[in-house]
């Protein structure tokens, strides 16, 4: 009966096709967005790691956030570059990195920093964040250092030069600054990766900015000795009309907070979809068995009892389901894998592509689950009198 229930999915190949079909597009409707949304969480969350505090104009924090961490958005302004002094001064923090956007080199956007930046470690077990893999930090007129898909897609190499460009355009005013490429940093796994890092020095000298009392920087990443500290240092910037600070991974959480509740109500839109396409499965199984009637009664009078016919029937349905669930989640996890290449290509956020297990488990529970609940209407059909169709 076994043998008799394989043989049969190929007997028949419009009606299992669009079973098949059925069961896969079940399958595969959860197991994508469970990768995507699971994905893009720790991708966001990785982005954001090396960000505990941001210090910059006031205005929009998720602005703030959106153009220092994500490095899209326009900057909302500067703060004075004396805002890095009174932090250092406090006593409060371990280390201040400054951060200036306003320029780019064909789309990518150019940050003026100090060198500090490429030994500056978020977790003290891990290695740099901004680590240079080839060449070397600043330390020459117009040296820049660049990111590992600035390189690939920029073209850019060591000894190749290249002039900024004023604004976020990637077409516009070049100014007469050129840099210099010295150094490739190894992959961070985040937008960072399509920056182009130069002295901050650099960035005031070629917009004109030679005194001291004029240096500005668009943003302060931060970072505290420890969580009260942190908390004085937002106390006291809380009073302040003209700095802001903020904790991206916050704004991140009431991020994830606005999208858990479209999360919540796609999980029970899809959970309602898969209830439904496994009904509309059991039914046209129903139906197509009664359909098979004669071929049953054939299989009766050559000896064939009841129990064994469910059997067969059962056999035949674990099959296309097993089938049709293994292929469901190759075609989610196949359309995840171009959706997290199309994202890190346009936000340069990286998103895990690790399968996760939970989606693994669809192959197996709706394998079982659809096998058990096909008992109905197997067993509908297996007390049916099939003599009359001798």
């Amino acid at each position: 009966m076994i043998n008799l229930a394989f043989y049969s999915l190929f007997r028949r190949p419009l009606r299992q096709f669009l079973l098949f079909l059925l069961i896969a597009l079940s399958a595969a409707v959860p197991v994508f967005l469970l990768q995507v949304t699971d994905g893009l969480y720790e991708g966001i969350n990785h982005s954001v790691r090396p960000f505990p505090i941001l210090v910059g104009a006031k205005g929009s924090s998720y602005q703030l956030v959106l153009n220092t961490v994500f490095l899209r958005d326009r900057p909302i302004g500067n703060i004075p570059y004396t805002e890095m002094d009174k932090l250092e001064d406090s006593g409060k923090v371990q280390a201040v990195y400054p951060l200036a956007f306003g320029d780019n080199y064909r789309g990518f956007r150019i940050v003026g920093t100090d060198e500090a930046i490429f030994s500056y470690k978020p977790d003290k077990t891990s290695a740099p964040w901004l680590s240079i893999a080839e060449g070397k930090g600043f330390g020459e007129e117009g040296a820049a250092v660049i990111g590992s898909e600035t390189v690939r897609l920029a073209g850019l190499k060591i000894g190749d030069t290249f002039h900024s460009i004023h604004g976020l355009a990637d077409k516009g005013k070049e100014h007469n600054h050129a840099f210099k490429v010295v150094g490739i940093l190894a992959p961070c796994g985040g937008p960072y990766d399509t920056a182009i890092f130069v002295d901050i020095h650099e960035v005031w000298e070629e917009h004109g900015i030679t005194t001291a009392d004029k240096q500005e920087v668009t943003a302060i990443l931060t970072v505290p000795k420890g969580y009260r500290e942190a908390m004085q240092l937002l106390s006291a910037y809380q009073k302040n009309h003209d700095v802001q600070m903020v904790f991206p991974s916050q704004n991140v959480i009431q991020l994830y907070s606005m999208v858990g509740q479209t999360r919540h109500f796609w999980t029970v839109r899809v959970v309602s979809l898969i209830g439904i396409s496994l009904m509309i499965t059991l039914l046209v199984m129903y139906w197509s068995g009664l359909g098979r009637m004669p071929e049953l009664a054939l299989l009766q009078a050559l000896g064939a009892g009841k129990q064994q016919i469910i059997t067969m029937l059962l056999a035949e349905e674990g099959m296309l389901l097993l089938f049709g669930t293994v292929c469901g989640w190759l075609l989610a996890y196949g359309a995840f894998l171009l959706t997290a290449s199309a994202i890190q290509g346009n936000a340069a956020i990286v998103l895990e592509t690790a399968p996760d297990w939970r989606g693994l488990l669809t192959i197996p529970v709706m394998t079982i689950l659809g096998t058990l609940a096909g008992l109905i209407p197997a067993g509908m059909i297996g007390r049916k009198d099939v003599s009359e169709y001798l």
